[in-house]
């Protein structure tokens, strides 16, 4: 999964909350997190888990 966080240089704060709860609700599979400013006046962080494992008890193709 992939989430994008678009915000404007005076809500740094109420991202950085928004991404503290993100982290805490996913937990370990959280893989990176990224910020960037290439897009002008608005900043971005991006967020992404790591893919889901296979289901207890799932079977191969038959």
């Amino acid at each position: 999964m992939k989430i994008t966080i678009a915000y404007l240089p005076e809500e740094q704060q109420k991202a950085n909350n928004l991404l503290r709860c993100l982290q805490s609700f996913l937990g370990d599979s959280v893989e990176k997190v990224r910020e960037s400013d290439r897009h002008a006046p608005f900043m971005h962080t991006y967020l992404t888990t790591r893919k889901p494992g296979k289901a207890c008890g799932s079977r191969g193709n038959t």
